[in-house]
């Protein structure tokens, strides 16, 4: 099979997965988060945490003890489970089989599907993981640590310029509208590697810190696709005429 028929297909897979999510999926946009203190609570509207081929992505590395709804999505293209586990003095050994009541484990979620879970978090040092086997041990691990003093995220930004960042697993903006003869570049934040691949053009597999650009020659809408995340869609939509 060519490259371009590859890429067809992506694309079409892309689109017949982007409904509605069903049995303990949602959909729909998320919650507005209101600016407190100068910033964000990412606790607001939901904390997301991404899944994918082969590493967690939560949206801030740092949140504030208390009542907090996690939301997780797979955005990989195997089924992946989210783990979340209370460091505790006496661990020795990063697979202990004891648990607490500020552990919890999500379903097992199939490629594009998300869940929810509604905790009360404590303070301390959480130890987040796939747990399907062996995923963890190919990087599908991190740490959430939960603090009085963490941080408030600045608040977005209405998207401008022609920079796409690729963050939790996720093209950001997920439009860009640009004009003929602009340069885009896609950017990628996540530590894991992805592409923006379309009929007509791909990157090269970018590690975290990778750039790829591309010159738009001529009007049009231009959907792409993660080859190696294909539930990631992105467009360009680019119009003539402009300067």
């Amino acid at each position: 099979m060519t490259t371009k028929r590859l890429l067809v297909l992506l694309l079409a897979s892309a689109a017949a997965i982007g409904g509605s999510l069903a049995g303990n999926s949602f959909a729909g946009a998320r919650e507005a988060a209101a600016p407190a203190a100068g910033g964000i609570d990412p606790r607001a509207g939901g904390f997301e945490i991404a899944l994918g081929e082969w590493a967690i992505s939560p949206e801030a590395g740092a949140i504030r003890p208390g009542p907090v709804t996690l939301v997780i999505r797979n955005r990989g293209t195997f089924r992946h489970g989210l783990e979340l586990e209370l460091r505790r003095v006496d661990d020795h050994d990063h697979d202990h089989d004891g648990h607490g009541d500020d552990d919890a484990k999500s379903i097992k979620l199939s490629p594009g599907q998300a869940t929810r879970l509604t905790m009360n978090l404590a303070p301390g040092v959480y130890e987040i993981e796939c747990f399907i086997s062996h995923h963890d041990d190919r990087g599908m691990r991190g740490m959430l640590e939960v603090r009085a003093d963490a941080p408030l995220l600045a608040p977005a930004k209405p998207a401008a310029g022609t920079t796409v960042a690729i963050s939790g697993f996720a093209y950001k903006p997920a439009t860009l509208r640009t004009t003929v003869g602009k340069v885009v570049t896609w950017r990628n934040d996540d530590a894991a590697p992805h592409t923006a691949s379309a009929a007509g053009f791909s990157s090269p597999q970018l590690a975290k810190g990778g750039t790829y650009r591309r010159r738009f020659t001529r009007a049009g809408t231009y959907a792409y696709v993660c080859a190696l995340h294909p539930g990631m869609r992105g467009k360009v939509i680019v119009a003539g005429g402009g300067s």
